[in-house]
């Protein structure tokens, strides 16, 4: 036991409530500084009892607070970033803030229930919450408020398919974090290392943004980092992203590569919440292995284990992919019922970080039925173009305007297929190994 967790008990047996809800707090802290969430937990919980010993009043309001901020960071790895209880936690502390006026304290909350809220694919909701969590850092005057507002930023602005504000976010982000200073901010606020955070999602937003070597630098770095401070739930977090990264670069056998670290860490470790995101990559790559059936399931599985669980962050990107498997293995019906499923989250949510793909994958499952309607598939394709380009995500339009030039040319419009990729693709200035500008280059070959 810790010197915290042992003069907790003692003080505890002693009748000492305030003292003893302190240092139930304080080997929380330290728990969760250790990684022992689950014993965190408990601790924390112990605290939250003690208070009905105490009378109404700001002592007793001020300990509510950094117990229940404390207990929404500890929930997060183990129960997962959407778990009823972890909004619960912030919600509850940032009521009592506002009571207060504590600020210090409803910066704490608002960010944990941002957090929640883009995790749970409530991205409108979490929006407004960046704006509330800037605003109060501004007024602190403190570079810690403003990384992790930023770092609401970055995630949920990713995930919108703003990539040219989720960039401005990551780009603070990297300006502003000091390893030896910041690294503690893991323990107040979202559970992982922000520094790791605002170079993974940089990477993402960097590569839709038509960058993918550089991406895949930064993802690199921000991997290294997790593995430099062997914080094993900002290490899951990393591994996530570079899942993510090489599926949206389409290399199978690395996104496959990520999931199985995934899933071996999160065993490891005991962080169950973050594992089926680790099944879907794998499903993923068995399916472009040649393994449909086995992929399918996989990537089905895992996406339905994190509905379960109301972890829905990335998972919409996660549709075109187990569409295009069904789309491999002839199942199209199954594959336009999963583009809609994608497309419904969308649209409730606000989640658009891969919503290109959605539609062109759409029009490519529309263009295999015996009865396809050309002209609907032709207006899904002219869709993800459209979104693409309003998202500024070169490398998602250059793919869907590959796949409709391609669907010109097998119908006899070579020039008008030409003359839509060719000042696209010569836009470009990087990631020529990639699938996307391979497939491309060879397109607009055939066509000269």
């Amino acid at each position: 036991a810790t010197e915290p967790e042992l003069l907790a008990h003692h003080l505890t047996e002693a009748g000492r409530t305030e003292q003893a809800i302190d240092h139930w707090l304080k080997a929380g802290q330290v728990a969760l500084q250790r990684s022992a969430n689950i014993e965190a937990e408990s601790h924390l919980r112990k605290g939250l009892e003690l208070l009905d010993d105490l009378p109404d009043g700001k002592p007793r309001q001020t300990r509510e607070i950094a117990l229940q901020n404390t207990l929404g960071v500890c929930l997060m790895p183990t129960r997962g970033f959407g778990n009823f209880e972890v909004a619960a936690a912030f919600t509850r502390a940032a009521e009592i803030c506002d009571t207060i006026g504590d600020r210090h304290g409803l910066f704490v909350a608002l960010r944990g229930k941002g957090q929640y809220n883009m995790v749970s694919g409530d991205m409108h909701a979490a929006c407004a919450d960046i704006d509330r969590t800037l605003k109060l850092a501004e007024g602190l005057e403190d570079d810690s408020f403003l990384i992790e507002a930023h770092h609401l930023g970055w995630s949920t602005m990713c995930f919108t398919g703003d990539f040219h504000a989720a960039q401005h976010h990551a780009e603070q982000g990297i300006a502003m974090y000091d390893r030896e200073r910041d690294h503690q901010l893991t323990y107040i606020y979202s559970g992982h290392d922000p520094g790791m955070c605002c170079r993974v999602f940089g990477s993402l937003s960097m590569c839709q943004l038509g960058h993918p070597d550089r991406a895949l630098a930064l993802c690199r770095d921000g991997l290294k980092l997790a593995e430099d401070l062997a914080h094993p739930f900002t290490v899951v977090i990393a591994l996530w992203g570079v899942g993510i990264l090489h599926q949206v670069r389409r290399e199978p056998a690395a996104t496959a590569a990520a999931g199985e670290r995934i899933i071996e860490y999160c065993d490891e470790k005991g962080l169950p919440a973050l594992a089926p995101l680790g099944r879907v990559f794998r499903g993923y790559g068995l399916a472009h292995e040649g393994e449909l059936v086995e992929g399918i399931r996989q990537m089905r599985g895992g996406i339905d284990e994190l509905w379960a669980s109301n972890t829905l962050f990335s998972v919409p990107s996660f549709f075109p992919a187990l569409a295009s498997a069904y789309l491999l293995n002839g199942e199209i019906d199954k594959g336009l019922a999963a583009i809609e499923e994608g497309l419904a989250i969308a649209r409730t949510g606000g989640h658009r970080y891969n919503l290109p793909d959605m539609h062109r994958v759409k029009a490519a499952l529309m263009l295999t039925r015996a009865d396809f309607d050309r002209a609907a598939a032709e207006a899904s394709y002219n869709e993800a173009i459209a979104t693409a380009r309003e998202q500024h995500a070169r490398l998602l339009e250059l793919r869907a305007t590959t796949d409709l030039a391609r669907f010109w040319a097998e119908t006899g419009q070579r020039n008008k297929a030409h003359d839509l990729l060719a000042p696209l693709y010569a836009g470009l200035t990087e990631g020529f190994d990639t699938p996307d500008l391979q497939e491309a280059n060879e397109l607009l070959d055939e066509l000269a």
